[in-house]
């Protein structure tokens, strides 16, 4: 698996969380920063605060399956900085972000997450984050992804930001989309991309299955770890 950057955009109800579950079905080691709490199905192991989750990254790095999502109860900007400090310090992860314009200003990104974005090829870390509308996404963050996945857009400044980023065909077409309709845009290689969406952004995943069961309480619940 190569160490990318993945963006998901749309308005809500187009299908970005189901798009994300698509996405990250078979990743093998997954961390989703989970502040509605949508992927308990996906994530059997919840954990809801640092001390936890540091525990939690501790264990599994002789691990080469497991899946845990984070819900965040404090400063959500500050606990992502944090979570995201000790993401980079382990590595080696899926890191999905859902609704990432909560945690991110367009100009502005948290340190640890800044870091993530900047150096996380080298500690094996690849991210998928999701947001409602382009011009609301941190440019730190756009620059530096290198597939969207793009679900209808109408705003003038989302499509303005859209065109900057993944130019102005791209941004006619995302204009036209339906509700849940999507484009997949490559980056490196500028093309609109067709298929499996795991493959295209990651390339052939071997099934993982949800990780085994071992004994613990992570969220109240028997953890799968």
């Amino acid at each position: 698996m190569q160490n990318r950057i993945i963006g998901i955009l749309g308005r809500k109800g187009s299908g970005k969380s189901c798009a994300l579950r698509e996405l990250v079905a078979e990743v093998p080691r997954l961390l989703i920063w989970d502040p509605m709490c949508e992927h308990g199905s996906l994530c059997p192991n919840r954990l809801d605060n640092l001390q936890r989750l540091v525990a939690f990254l501790h264990w599994s790095r002789g691990k080469s399956v497991w899946r845990a999502h984070y819900v965040p109860h404090g400063d959500l900007v500050e606990e992502f900085d944090l979570v995201a400090k000790w993401v980079y310090r382990y590595g080696r992860m899926v890191l999905a972000v859902e609704e990432v314009p909560m945690v991110c200003q367009p100009n502005w990104v948290p340190p640890g997450f800044d870091h993530i974005i900047r150096l996380g090829r080298h500690r094996r870390i690849d991210v998928v984050w999701t947001g409602q509308r382009a011009a609301e996404i941190a440019r730190r963050l756009t620059a530096a992804t290198d597939v969207f996945v793009l679900f209808a857009q109408t705003e003038a400044r989302d499509l303005e930001a859209l065109a900057d980023r993944c130019g102005v065909e791209v941004a006619v077409q995302v204009s036209r989309l339906g509700l849940h309709d999507r484009l997949v845009w490559d980056v490196l290689n500028r093309v609109v991309r067709r298929g499996k969406l795991a493959e295209i952004c990651f390339g052939p995943i071997e099934s993982s299955g949800r990780g085994s069961i071992l004994p613990g309480i992570v969220g109240g619940k028997t953890a799968r770890w």
